[in-house]
């Protein structure tokens, strides 16, 4: 997949628009219907999205990041994605719905096919509609796509609900609603071996800055470390029994590992929330409770739902 951060000829191809921050379901639906449509006229695939989020340089809260930058590239380019726009905000904030689809889209572009959620906004002041957009296309004489919200219940499937599910600790039903397991990627850092010691030893990474920060507690989980996928036991939070006050997610891999983990990238995935976080009067006590949260994960069948 080619990655641009500026406006350029992509002529011609079909695209579809959005921050995709979670690129969940819903956002799965748009980005698969836009693959397809490019299958069938052989025009190119693209998304034209944001580096950073729009809230953040409005001045609003920003949005708690669901996926890294590299993630939301790489799974762009899993669902098809030939071309991604990955362009600065403020470089278009300020152009008209109109001149956003005429100039932008198909002057420059080259569009042939608009696609969009239903809840899409754009142009100055997020004046831009999705039935807007649909009619500027008619104008212009290139077809656009609106995509009705993709259900969970009774509700519609959204990046927040999302954030929210992850920080209650409900990360079962948040990965089923992003249609993956929701997933860290960071640094191996350097702990101080405590749980080496006990006999649970363990891999520390940093959260990070900006991430949405899942409920702190002990968790199921996946660690890929290169390329292979262990079964593993993950507590997110501040360590309150060795006196930790930072965030961070510290690991510990069932079954045997050998090998030198510090300085790598490793992925952590969330499955399934087994308890809240704690503080235990030693060591010990704690080594105790990750045995008997172990011999819980071992018993369930959470791993066969992945």
């Amino acid at each position: 997949m080619q990655i641009y951060s500026d406006i350029r000829s992509a002529t011609p191809c079909c695209i579809a628009l959005g921050c995709f921050d979670g690129i969940h379901i819903g956002h799965q639906r748009i980005i698969n219907s836009m693959c397809g449509y490019s299958k069938e006229h052989s025009v190119t695939a693209a998304v034209f999205t944001f580096d950073v989020s729009p809230a953040a340089l409005l001045g609003k809260t920003p949005r708690r990041s669901l996926l890294g930058r590299d993630d939301k590239m790489d799974i762009l380019e899993r669902l098809g994605v030939e071309k991604c726009f990955s362009v600065d905000f403020s470089s278009v904030r300020n152009i008209s719905p109109e001149d956003f689809i005429k100039d932008i889209l198909i002057d420059k572009i080259g569009v042939r096919a608009v696609f969009c959620g239903f809840n899409f906004h754009f142009g100055r002041n997020a004046a831009g509609t999705s039935d807007i957009l649909a009619e500027l296309c008619r104008k212009y004489g290139i077809e656009a796509y609106v995509s009705s919200p993709v259900c969970y219940g009774d509700r519609a499937v959204s990046s927040g609900r999302i954030r929210d599910m992850i920080e209650q600790g409900d990360v079962l039903t948040a990965n089923r609603l992003l249609g993956r397991p929701f997933s860290v990627v960071q640094v191996i850092t350097e702990g101080k071996h405590n749980g080496r010691t006990v006999g649970v030893p363990t891999i520390n990474q940093n959260l990070p800055e900006g991430f949405v920060t899942p409920r702190f507690g002990v968790y199921a989980s996946y660690v890929y470390i290169d390329g292979k996928r262990y079964e593993s036991i993950t507590n997110v939070g501040v360590r309150p029994t060795v006196g930790g006050v930072n965030k961070n997610i510290e690991t510990h891999i069932l079954g045997r590992f050998y090998g030198d983990l510090y300085g790598k990238r490793v992925r952590t995935q969330l499955l399934e929330f087994v308890r809240d976080e704690k503080k235990f009067e030693s060591l010990e006590e704690l080594s105790e409770q990750i045995k008997t949260d172990i011999e819980h994960i071992r018993s369930s069948s959470v791993y066969q739902k992945y």
